[in-house]
């Protein structure tokens, strides 16, 4: 009887470990994308090592291009083939034109953008950070967002590779899980 009992107890353990299992999997190729982040190119917002849970996009360009906001955090497939996800903040929306002068970045000729998730300190015409960037004017398809990193002076960005096609889209950053000390909602905007 103890033999069975046994039996039956390894038989319901390896149940629950298969069936949460298959949940993880379910969950993160649809659902939720859990990933690291792998460099200094958010920071001081994201750092190296943080832990961020991504929310899975299987929206059209178009479905996306209505839903996005200026200031969301994209997770994306990368423009230069064979490199890793890349994580990176959305600055210029589809439609928009966008260039930007002593790091002062203007949306369609006349709106100066106020980047509030970035300390006072990068703001600030004349800063280091503000001095990498300058765009000459884009104009952004409907399909297409101009994207920065946080830390403008270590970031390979839209300045590099140009704007990002929404296809390549893999997701928006919602939590930050570790460390949990920074535990919380990701929301910059």
């Amino acid at each position: 009887m103890r033999r069975m009992l046994t039996s039956r107890a390894l038989f319901g353990v390896l149940v629950v470990v298969a069936v949460a299992n298959v949940a993880v999997f379910v969950v993160q190729r649809w659902v939720a994308l859990p990933l690291h982040v792998p460099s200094p190119s958010m920071e001081p917002n994201l750092e190296i090592g943080d832990r961020i849970l991504v929310r899975r996009s299987y929206d059209s360009a178009e479905e996306l291009a209505r839903k996005l906001d200026r200031g969301d955090v994209l997770v994306f497939r990368s423009p230069r083939e064979g490199e890793p996800l890349v994580v990176k903040r959305v600055i210029g929306l589809p439609g928009e034109s966008i260039e930007a002068h002593d790091g002062q970045i203007a949306i369609d000729d006349d709106t100066l953008l106020e980047e509030k998730w970035l300390p006072e300190s990068e703001r600030r015409v004349g800063s280091p950070a503000a001095d990498t960037v300058d765009i000459e004017r884009v104009q952004l398809a409907r399909d297409e967002v101009y994207l920065l990193g946080d830390n403008r002076d270590n970031s390979i960005d839209s300045r590099s590779f140009g704007p990002l096609q929404l296809d390549r889209v893999v997701g928006t950053v919602t939590v930050r899980f570790w460390p949990f000390t920074r535990f919380g909602t990701v929301d910059w905007s």
